[in-house]
């Protein structure tokens, strides 16, 4: 066979494709697969640190003293003698009834009272002659014992027209009607010229007393139950053996009223319908800022506990609304760890349980990572969450 040129020349054309197609299979078996960067991950670190615990609750402002002016006697309305929406004072005069119909009652018992008397001082001189006679049998003995009965009856109706006469005057005197507490009244109901009577249904007017004034405030009873907890360990100030336990009002403005109040007692019925207690505290109220029904927002101050203040960023939810957060361990892996939270303090949350000293608890954007991830802390706390590659 002779070899020519051309098989030459087609045999290095195959080899040259052939050297082509093995080259890239030469250079995939020599490059290295690429490694699975870390994700960055920010986190804090948790120190346990005494933190005031503060309880917010709504409550209701009431007044300590309510008092319902009404007539005691029948009558005319004379005169009024206050300011409606004013504040007045004990015994201060405010209505005046007709007193003439009961001065006139209290005269003619008074009369009575006198022509009994001028009777009964007859019937005594006059036993004082039947003595002597009845002795020398001038005078019968049944004269003088009919005259001593007598005098014993007019004693009797004299103690009476004394009770009549005490009785007139009280009528007369309650034709003015009188404040039975200070406070502040409200609009009158009843104006000059009305028929005032002791069994009308509504009050002429309404005493209120502001200062000071009560606020009760509706507590669930779990927390109820941990404030007592709280109490027989010891971690409340006691004043006089009671919780002393100040309280902040944040009114319906959102501004917080200058004067703290200070809890008094606890109800010791619950509500069955709401599973509440009513707690009662009690506030100066000098300027009447506080009016009866008004709405507030009570923060009590319940005494300093040791507690770790996480971001709340970090804090999550699970379907069952319990709070979580992620912890990064000494490997660098994210775990999931159930905590309890108390309140929001600025931008933290007051933390008592599942958080112990020295954690690393990751604060940037915690929802895109997943436990048993592996990440790169970094330490640092960084006001925009950032999402990992």
């Amino acid at each position: 066979m002779t070899i020519t040129d051309s098989f030459f020349t087609k045999w290095h054309q195959r080899c040259a494709v052939f050297c082509v197609v093995l080259l890239p299979l030469s250079a995939c078996k020599e490059q290295k697969p690429a490694q699975k960067v870390a994700p960055k991950a920010n986190f804090v670190m948790a120190h346990p640190q005494d933190v005031e615990l503060l309880v917010e609750l709504t409550g209701r402002i009431t007044p300590m003293r309510v008092s319902e002016v009404r007539p005691q006697v029948n009558g005319y309305l004379y005169n009024r003698l206050f300011e409606e929406g004013t504040d007045v004072t004990k015994d201060q005069q405010l209505y005046q009834v007709d007193p003439r119909p009961y001065q006139a009652a209290l005269d003619n018992a008074q009369g009575k009272l006198n022509s009994d008397l001028a009777t009964f001082k007859a019937q005594t001189l006059k036993l004082k002659r039947y003595g002597p006679l009845k002795n020398m049998d001038a005078v019968s003995r049944q004269d003088y014992d009919d005259t001593l009965a007598a005098q014993e009856a007019t004693k009797a109706t004299i103690d009476s027209d004394r009770a009549n006469v005490r009785q007139a005057q009280l009528n007369l005197e309650y034709t003015g009607i009188n404040a039975t507490i200070s406070g502040r009244i409200s609009r009158s109901i009843q104006t000059q010229g009305a028929l005032m009577a002791t069994n009308q249904t509504d009050p002429v007017a309404i005493i209120t007393q502001l200062d000071p004034i009560f606020v009760d405030i509706i507590e669930p009873t779990a927390e109820q139950l941990r404030l007592r907890s709280r109490m027989a360990g010891g971690k409340l100030q006691t004043l006089r053996g009671a919780a002393h336990v100040p309280i902040d009002l944040i009114l319906e403005d959102d501004t917080r009223y200058p004067l703290q109040a200070n809890l008094l007692f606890t109800e010791v019925v619950t509500n069955q319908e709401t599973g509440s207690v009513i707690q009662r505290a009690i506030v100066r109220n000098p300027e009447k800022m506080l009016l009866s029904g008004m709405y507030v927002r009570a923060v009590m101050h319940e005494g300093m506990e040791t507690a770790f203040m996480v971001p709340q960023e970090a804090v999550m939810r699970g379907l069952d609304e319990k709070p979580y957060l992620y912890v990064i361990d000494k490997d660098n892996v994210v775990k999931r760890r159930d905590i309890e939270v108390q309140r929001m303090q600025e931008t933290y949350w007051v933390t008592t349980k599942g958080v112990e000293a020295g954690d690393r608890i990751l604060v940037s954007n915690p929802t895109s990572y997943r436990p048993g991830q592996k990440v790169a802390p970094e330490e640092g706390r960084t006001p925009v969450a950032t999402v990992p590659n």
